[in-house]
């Protein structure tokens, strides 16, 4: 990264920080819940076949589809990932 660069983004931060720039160009919008379920039945995939595709735990994905436990908002946004582009997931995680 540039000098100017690193500077101009300094100032962004900046920027951000006094609430000078409007949410929506900085803000990511990561959803309250997420179906699970319906995502991975969409795609055709049974619990294990989705948890071992994606590197979830089997246990976890059965607690979110149950009800039992919610996904956090890290893993509702890799969800949302796997939702929109499920082979690129796949390719970024296959060794």
């Amino acid at each position: 990264m540039s000098g100017s660069r690193i500077i101009e983004s300094m100032k962004e931060a900046i920027a951000i920080s006094r609430g000078e720039l409007p949410e929506s160009t900085y803000k990511v919008h990561i959803p309250e819940t997420v179906d699970v379920k319906a995502i991975r039945q969409r795609m055709g995939l049974s619990q294990p076949a989705f948890a071992n595709r994606f590197g979830l735990s089997l246990y976890t994905l059965r607690n979110w589809e149950q009800g039992k436990r919610q996904p956090d908002p890290a893993a509702r946004a890799y969800l949302k990932v796997i939702e929109k582009a499920p082979d690129f997931v796949s390719r970024v995680l296959t060794v």
